[in-house]
């Protein structure tokens, strides 16, 4: 026998891993090259044999190697920004979909106000809920002063674009609420959408959930997980995932990442805009914009949250980190 598995080399391998030794012949598994991380499961009750992966958290307190220089730019602007302008607080992620699918984060745990952002996860239940009720997205509902009048309510709310006793499907509203940020096409949406379906794409993705929660605020990394399900097509099916996507594609907003890219790029994107104060009085202003720029050959996922005392420099320091981001990318393909 061991003659046979002297000169037999799946032999060994088999009876290396039969017999739990640590090893494979001429490969020894460091400790530094295990990276700890964290599976997010669908929570879900509904299967027998299997619990679907939806992505994993690992550790992001460290670049990876090959984004060091860029970790450094992106970190140096931020501080140069704190320094010499009204910018409070920006935090930063990055993914790169490249063959290593490296990263980098820059205050990852900061939290925020997500305001708009948190329309794509709408977007999400309403599709996780057609691939139950396959018609629903084509139902149509009547756009009520009742509605409008909720839009008055809200300090600092941007009127909706949506006509008074006009009719519109879900999936326009959808297209509407994403592309154009309506504000009426999100409260008509969610005043027809169960708690259920949304506090389930927070829970499956092990998130806390806003639910009456007005403060609610969000970091980028958390945040950041809607949109890698949704480029991995891991939690809607992988034609409603492409759906999403293309809808985010059309966003209309061109005064955060956009600006550090050139013209034509295409970016699945979404932002949100929060003011901080009461009445006419504004403490301070965020301003995020976080998507998937589709860099040819090399996607990368960036998302940017910023706090501070004047719209333009939030949109500038979003632009600037955007543009350090693509340079960085364009010189390494």
């Amino acid at each position: 026998m061991f003659t046979f598995l002297k000169n037999n080399r799946r032999a060994i391998v088999y009876t290396v891993a039969l017999l739990g030794i640590g090893f494979v012949v001429g490969y020894v598994v460091k400790p530094s090259q295990i990276v700890s991380s964290k599976a997010i499961r669908e929570n879900t009750n509904k299967y027998t044999f299997i619990h679907p992966l939806l992505a994993v958290n690992r550790q992001d307190d460290t670049p990876s190697p090959q984004f060091n220089d860029l970790y450094n730019s992106v970190d140096k602007l931020i501080d140069q920004k704190k320094k010499t302008t009204s910018l409070i607080d920006s935090s930063v992620y990055f993914i790169s979909y490249d063959k290593n699918n490296g990263s980098f984060a820059i205050n990852q745990d900061q939290k925020y106000s997500p305001a708009s952002l948190l329309k794509v996860v709408i977007m999400i239940a309403y599709l996780k809920k057609s691939e139950t009720y396959q018609n629903i997205l084509n139902q149509k509902i009547v756009y009520t002063a009742t509605i409008e009048q909720t839009l008055e309510k809200v300090p600092f709310e941007t009127p909706s674009n949506l006509m008074i006793g006009q009719s519109y499907s879900f999936s326009e509203l959808i297209n509407r609420m994403i592309v154009d940020s309506d504000n009426g096409a999100k409260n008509i949406l969610l005043s027809h959408i169960e708690d259920e379906y949304l506090n389930q794409v927070y829970s499956d993705l092990n998130l806390k959930g806003p639910s009456d929660n007005t403060d609610y605020t969000i970091s980028v990394k958390d945040y950041a997980l809607f949109l890698r399900v949704l480029f991995n097509a891991t939690y809607l099916s992988d034609v409603n995932s492409e759906k999403a996507l293309a809808i985010l594609s059309k966003a209309t907003f061109d005064k955060g990442l956009s600006i550090g890219v050139p013209s034509g790029t295409v970016i699945a994107h979404k932002f949100g805009e929060h003011i901080n104060g009461k009445n006419d009085s504004i403490d301070s202003i965020e301003l995020h914009d976080c998507g998937i720029v589709y860099y040819p050959k090399n996607p990368y996922l960036v998302c940017v949250m910023t706090r501070g005392k004047d719209i333009k420099v939030l949109q500038n320091t979003i632009g600037e980190i955007s543009k350090t981001i693509y340079d960085f990318v364009s010189k390494q393909n």
